[in-house]
């Protein structure tokens, strides 16, 4: 692993579109691919999961901090969290690359295929956050000024993106993939099941739309979903290590220690525990939609710090003045005999196991596919368990005590009958489903809560103190940088029109 990262070391980290490499030419496509994915990777549970974390209550501030971060006042800009449309559309381009490459590298049908599913879910999220966004011209390099499509044509495209990954997939006596698969290590298999997840992921976005031809795209989109799907959880490692920061795990990179591992990043130090998670957690919430009471989660521990034996959460839009839990040794990964090796060294998650179940519960109760979303709702719970019991590094069952066993039966007990947390005895069983899913992937993937949340209205969590709107943003601003630089295509947008539903909302809300 550390030949890949000596190998590839202009590209492990790339910070620019690589074709503007001079090598560019002589690079192959499998010189090029972990480092896209380690990007884009590195992007999803930094950048776009601070975003859905603060959003969705997960995340507040710690004591001695303030701030006047959009999240908490909902007075929003074109420069509040420009790197969900700046960053993500480099990365996407680093994939576009790779797919650049087809007549100069016949062969490389596994890699074109990743790259695919890759450029997918990076448009995918832009579209979520943005709704009408370049496509079709966004990365012709001859195009300066992109036009900006319709976000109803662009899914439908990503969809199709997606068939054409799959038969890249399937071409018979593709080059296989090496060393430059960080996630699955060459095994197709599994690449089509992640693929398939995601599919359905796509598929729910569309669970809310009344738009006629959203409809009709999501009915034959399921009716020919591949419904084998991932049941583990997706980790990427090129080989993180202690070299410059950008070579260590991101979550310890960006709440961990700082570089000379002295002091904690003041990401750390600003980031806890929102007092709505929280209360879920202690077994202190009781309102229409979910009754925690008397609930002790087994993952709190895991999830934050506790302060006076509990979870102690930030009212957004408070400073506080004593301390709250920050986010805790689990995960940043700092755990153990030798814990910054151990949070260094620790994967990255694109997906976990969790979400899969979830989706497919999801996907069950509405009707569009077969099976128990019951079962499915349990092994999304399990999922969960799972992944807060499984040790790494240093790390085994004695320093890292398993909390799946006994933990996951008397945590499945006390929720029995419980609304919003039971799904026997939930009157919404959607309410039941995206809120064990809140908890699972809370910290991990914020971004798709943020999504669950806007699409299916749970968990139902309260506004900001203060905040300057009664509703949660629909979407973002476009970046100042697009209204310089492509101010004849960019679609203006006011703070006032994240707030309601209108033609500049994204599509899966309209």
């Amino acid at each position: 692993m550390l030949l890949l990262f000596a190998s590839c070391e202009n590209y492990v980290d790339v910070n620019e579109d690589q074709s503007n490499s001079p090598e560019f030419a002589a690079i192959s496509p499998n010189q090029m691919l972990a480092g896209a994915i380690n990007n884009f990777t590195s992007h999803q549970v930094i950048t776009l999961a601070t975003f859905g974390n603060r959003l969705t209550y997960v995340w507040g501030l710690n004591s001695g901090f303030t701030s006047t971060d959009a999240a908490y006042t909902y007075a929003f800009s074109s420069g509040d969290y420009t790197g969900n449309f700046e960053t993500a559309y480099l990365f996407a381009a680093n994939f576009q690359d790779i797919l650049n490459k087809k007549d100069a590298y016949p062969g490389y049908e596994n890699h074109f295929a990743i790259a695919k599913l890759f450029k997918v879910m990076s448009m995918d999220y832009i579209t979520a956050l943005y709704g009408d966004v370049p496509y079709s011209e966004a990365f012709r390099r001859e195009i300066k000024s992109p036009k900006y499509d319709d976000d109803k044509i662009i899914i439908a495209g990503l969809f199709k993106e997606l068939d054409e990954a799959k038969a890249y997939f399937n071409t018979p006596n593709a080059i296989p993939l090496d060393k430059e698969d960080i996630v699955f290590g060459g095994d197709i298999s599994k690449w089509k099941k992640f693929l398939n997840t995601v599919e359905l992921r796509l598929i729910l976005r569309l669970s809310k739309t009344t738009d006629a031809s959203l409809i009709a795209l999501r009915n034959s989109r399921i009716a020919s979903l591949t419904k084998d799907f991932i049941t583990e959880d997706v980790r990427v490692n090129p080989g993180f290590f202690d070299g410059v920061v950008a070579q260590r795990s991101p979550t310890y990179r960006a709440y961990g220690l700082n570089e000379a591992k002295s002091d904690w990043t003041s990401a750390n130090r600003a980031n806890a525990a929102g007092d709505f998670i929280a209360d879920i957690l202690n077994g202190e919430l009781s309102d229409a939609n979910i009754n925690s009471t008397g609930i002790v989660d087994p993952r709190r521990a895991r999830m934050f710090t506790l302060v006076g034996g509990k979870v102690l959460g930030n009212v957004q839009g408070i400073f506080p003045l004593t301390a709250i839990s920050r986010v805790s040794a689990t995960y940043i990964g700092r755990v153990g005999s030798g814990s910054d090796q151990n949070g260094i060294e620790k994967d990255a998650f694109l997906m976990l196991a969790a979400e899969s179940h979830f989706l497919q519960a999801e996907a069950i109760e509405r009707g569009y596919i077969t099976g128990s979303a019951l079962a499915s709702f349990n092994a999304g719970i399990k999922a969960s368990f799972d992944f807060y019991s499984t040790p790494w590094g240093t790390l085994n069952s004695t320093s890292f005590p398993p909390i799946n066993t006994t933990g996951l039966s008397s945590y499945l007990t006390a929720i029995s009958g419980k609304n919003g947390l039971d799904y026997t005895g939930s009157t919404d069983k959607i309410n039941a489903i995206i809120t064990q899913k809140y908890l699972a992937l809370a910290e991990w993937s914020g971004i798709e809560l943020y999504i669950d949340q806007l699409r299916t209205g749970f968990p139902n969590t309260p506004l900001p103190v203060g905040a300057s709107q009664s509703k949660r943003p629909n979407r973002l601003i476009y970046p100042s940088s697009e209204y310089s630089t492509n101010s004849a295509n960019t679609p203006t947008v006011t703070n006032a029109d994240l707030f309601s539903v209108n033609s500049k909302t994204p599509y899966y809300l309209q």
